[in-house]
């Protein structure tokens, strides 16, 4: 089972090379930007190239979080790096009348297809070791590929998929969907379409998004 609220409206590396003294040097650039307006003053500081693998992903990531803020009731840092199961942000999310939180693993993929299975088994793989209790949730700018829901649908971890546009489009979340597990973990809590300001190819516009709400 799936559970969803949805409206219809008309990886990346964390380390960079920065030259000390004279020579290049590999370094985690994370310590250097906690969100998206310090990571793109940081990249227009160093001159990093905007169509870069690393450039792209690290502002999606950054999208995705304040995307999360504002919709899921999530409080989210950035993460990432070796060993970290490919999970980009890590935080907590409020529960039922804010009566706990929860943790939350979330992995960002900003791709050009939809994502499918593959990403989702990927998804299930960032819970091992993780307390029991914890979301997963899958960030993508695209819907989810039927095979990828029956892959969500059938899994015995509580895993999430959410659509969230990219930084062009507003960065507006317009989807969320979870399965039975997730379902135990997030019970009386329902999707609501609101409207948001946010900035559409450098326009502030009022968009429609979606927002997790207490039934």
């Amino acid at each position: 089972m799936i559970s969803c609220g949805q409206f219809r409206p008309g990886v990346s590396s964390l380390c960079h090379l920065i030259l000390v003294n004279g020579r290049r040097s590999l370094t985690n650039a994370t310590k250097y930007h906690h969100s998206l307006d310090t990571f793109l003053r940081y990249a227009k500081h160093h001159g990093l190239p905007v169509h870069t693998t690393y450039y792209v992903g690290t502002v999606y990531e950054y999208v995705v979080l304040d995307s999360l803020t504002k919709s899921a009731r999530m409080s989210l840092e950035h993460s990432g790096g070796t060993g970290d199961n490919g999970v980009d942000l890590r935080g907590t999310m409020s529960t039922y009348k804010f009566e706990k939180k929860i943790p939350v693993v979330v992995q960002c993929k900003y791709e050009q297809k939809k994502p499918g299975a593959r990403l989702l088994r990927e998804l299930e793989g960032s819970l091992v070791n993780a307390n029991p209790d914890t979301l997963a949730v899958l960030a993508a700018p695209l819907p989810v590929t039927s095979a990828g829901k029956r892959v969500l649908a059938s899994s015995d971890k509580a895993i999430a998929f959410c659509l969230i546009l990219g930084y062009e489009e507003g960065g507006v979340a317009t989807q969320m969907i979870w399965n039975s597990t997730a379902d135990k973990l997030l019970r009386g809590l329902r999707v609501a379409s609101v409207y948001r300001e946010a900035t559409v190819d450098g326009k502030m516009m009022t968009v429609r998004s979606m927002s997790l709400i207490d039934t």
